[in-house]
């Protein structure tokens, strides 16, 4: 029946998806970082706001390396 087909989502469909979570992964690994160091050096609040940017920074240029790669 025409109404039971599946969906074609593609081969490619995990390896999209998998990049927000990769994102997310380098944000929440930076900022647990900066507040390993606030808590080492006594930082605070500087070690988790910069430990986050700069984990926002990473994931962003690996998010724009990936889908570059993926959309070829």
């Amino acid at each position: 029946m025409p109404f039971e087909r599946e969906a074609d989502i593609g081969p490619g469909a995990a390896a999209w998806s998998a990049i927000g979570i990769e994102f997310a992964i380098y944000v929440v690994l930076f900022f647990l970082g900066g507040k390993w160091l606030d808590g080492k050096f006594g930082w605070e609040p500087w070690g988790t706001s910069l430990g986050g940017l700069l984990g926002a920074c990473v994931g962003m240029y690996m998010l724009i390396r990936r889908a570059t790669r993926l959309s070829r």
